[in-house]
């Protein structure tokens, strides 16, 4: 009886609760659901994109070009600045390199500079682009040199306008299936300026702010995942799809040899990373502020060595009155990008695998690079500028200062990410890397090796940038004869990950491949060719994989269409080198 008459107690008192306990749970309900929304709400899923590449370099930039001519606007770019291009517009080096070493094998001689200008072995897009605003500069380093600005919002920009660009946006996280093999979703933050004008951040300070999910109070932020795509492009300049997908790459020096892919080399040397400027020469002496940067760690160091102030000022002059290459004037402006000037060789650009490892699994990306690095080469680019304003001879004393801001896109003066060099790369489909056999030899040999999967054209000595706190094996040097060669589809695959296709300074390429590879042209051409791939592996839906392309009818099917973008054999001296 005792028993019941508890048990009847405790049943009023939950009757007399019921309503209280009732509204309790009602609350907490509202609130979850209210969370789960806020959540959903901040992150955007994008599923419509069917070729996504992630991009920041020139290379991505011919990409999408070609891509978009089949897929529209289900061809998508992450472009991590507000200026596409790469290399010709946020790195502001609107002064594209070309090939043109001489080569000479006892009384024979390939002129391999005169073939490369050649317009049979021009991509013709890139011709048309140069061609648009011509050489304001009359430099001494290219055919070509025009204002950044001026090349970004008159000659890229009107050829994007059709395409789905997704400016301001970096990549966060990289998601695989449950084989491993194929990328299923990237995890993206894109930013949106609070002001309209230029930031006057660097980009050491402001880097983190990018990765950053939170509002800041420089940026509000958009948290973007696409899926659903069938490729992915790593057009990067970081690779830095190749660090989040946890994959094997190569960095620096990690070679023994050339074409080594064990990775026990240095992966902590390599290529000096450039922070460029522009320069503009004033009709009277014009007082700077003193420099606001003190003198960075491992760098300060500048010299003129063998050459003149005014050899430097012409070497990249974008902008000039005259119509002389040997001539200097009032209102000139020149990009300052040389090794013994604004070269930054102190500290490498790029963080160990092991620290690149720890910074992705703890969920604290920031590109995988050395924000010191970053700072430090900002300083020395600074300290560069005042010296060379202090070497002028009298006639141009304390007349050079730092261009207008809009010049550049910052109001720092400094370019919007750094001139780089190199990226991380990949190893290829069944283990491939381009070595040096493959793109030098005799100049009797006319050309490099003829790939079956070619998809392009290129050519460009071993230009290395040491760094001067690095050793260098002793076959890593640039004395090489590097013939006109060609690009192969296996560049362009890895042997992990069968949905990716890597471009540009992240192709299966050795380290001194890709100091011969790395230039304008040459990118800009992989892109191009790379775009026609993507876009045929998304069109045709049987394809799972990019090595699957190899195949003889698939890749004379992909030849026949990436012929209309770019040259896929030499001319050389009246005869093609393939005749097909």
């Amino acid at each position: 009886m005792q028993y019941l008459f508890s048990l009847k107690l405790f049943l009023d008192k939950i009757k007399r609760n019921e309503k209280r306990l009732y509204m309790m749970l009602k609350l907490i309900f509202i609130v979850l659901l209210i969370s789960i929304v806020s959540v959903q709400s901040l992150t955007e899923t994008i599923s419509d994109c069917q070729l996504l590449i992630v991009g920041g370099t020139t290379s991505a930039f011919g990409a999408i070009l070609s891509a978009t001519k089949f897929l529209g606007r289900n061809v998508c770019l992450l472009e991590p600045t507000d200026w596409a291009g790469g290399q010709l517009t946020a790195e502001l080096l609107s002064a594209p390199d070309f090939g043109g070493r001489v080569l000479r094998d006892g009384n024979f001689t390939l002129d391999v500079g005169y073939i490369d200008r050649q317009p049979e072995n021009r991509n013709p897009l890139f011709s048309e682009m140069l061609d648009q605003l011509g050489d304001t500069g009359h430099c001494t380093v290219s055919p070509w040199c025009s204002l950044t600005e001026k090349f970004h919002d008159e000659v890229v920009a009107p050829r994007l306008k059709n395409a789905r660009i997704f400016y301001n946006t970096v990549v966060k996280r990289v998601r695989k299936d449950s084989t491993g093999r194929r990328i299923t979703e990237i995890d993206t933050i894109q930013r949106t300026p609070r002001s309209e004008q230029p930031s006057c951040r660097f980009l050491s300070d402001e880097l983190p702010d990018w990765y950053s999910p939170n509002d800041s109070s420089w940026f509000t932020k958009s948290q973007l995942t696409f899926t659903n795509f069938s490729f992915i492009m790593e057009g990067s300049s970081w690779g830095e799809v190749l660090a989040l997908a946890n994959v094997s790459y190569l960095q620096g020096l990690m070679e023994q040899y050339d074409g080594d892919i064990s990775g026990k080399g240095n992966a902590t040397c390599g290529q000096a990373i450039t922070y460029t400027y522009l320069e503009q020469l004033m009709a009277e002496p014009t007082e700077e502020p003193p420099n606001p940067l003190p003198k960075p760690v491992a760098g300060g160091n500048y010299s003129l060595a063998n050459t003149s102030w005014e050899n430097i000022w012409v070497f990249r002059r974008v902008y000039t009155p005259t119509n002389s290459s040997k001539s200097i004037a009032v209102d000139d402006i020149t990009i300052q990008n040389w090794s013994l000037g604004d070269d930054y060789e102190g500290m490498f650009f790029f963080l160990s695998p092991e620290e690149t490892q720890r910074q992705r699994d703890t969920d604290q990306w920031q590109g995988g690079v050395n924000i010191e690095t970053i700072r430090n080469s900002e300083r020395h680019s600074y300290g560069c500028h005042y010296w060379y304003r202090d070497q002028a001879p009298a006639q141009w004393a304390n007349r050079t200062v730092f261009a207008r801001a809009s010049s550049t896109g910052t109001c720092h003066h400094l370019a919007k990410l750094p001139y780089m060099r190199e990226s991380r790369r990949s190893i290829g489909y069944q283990n491939f890397i381009m070595n040096l056999t493959m793109i030098t030899g005799s100049a009797r040999n006319l050309h490099g090796y003829i790939f079956d999967d070619r998809l392009c054209i290129g050519t460009y000595p071993v230009d290395i940038h040491y760094m001067y706190t690095c050793e260098y094996l002793s076959y890593q040097n640039m004395d090489y004869p590097v013939l006109p060669y060609y690009i192969p589809l296996r560049a362009m695959t890895h042997r992990d990950i069968d949905n990716l296709i890597p471009i540009g300074k992240t192709m299966a390429q050795s380290f001194l491949v890709n100091a011969a590879v790395r230039l304008h042209p040459v990118e800009f051409s992989i892109g191009q060719a790379a775009g026609v791939v993507g876009a045929y592996a998304v069109h045709h839906t049987e394809i799972k994989n990019v090595s699957e392309m190899l195949d003889e009818l698939h890749l004379r099917r992909i030849q026949s269409i990436v012929k209309q973008f770019t040259p896929m054999s030499w001319t050389i001296n009246g005869k093609r080198y393939p005749d097909d």
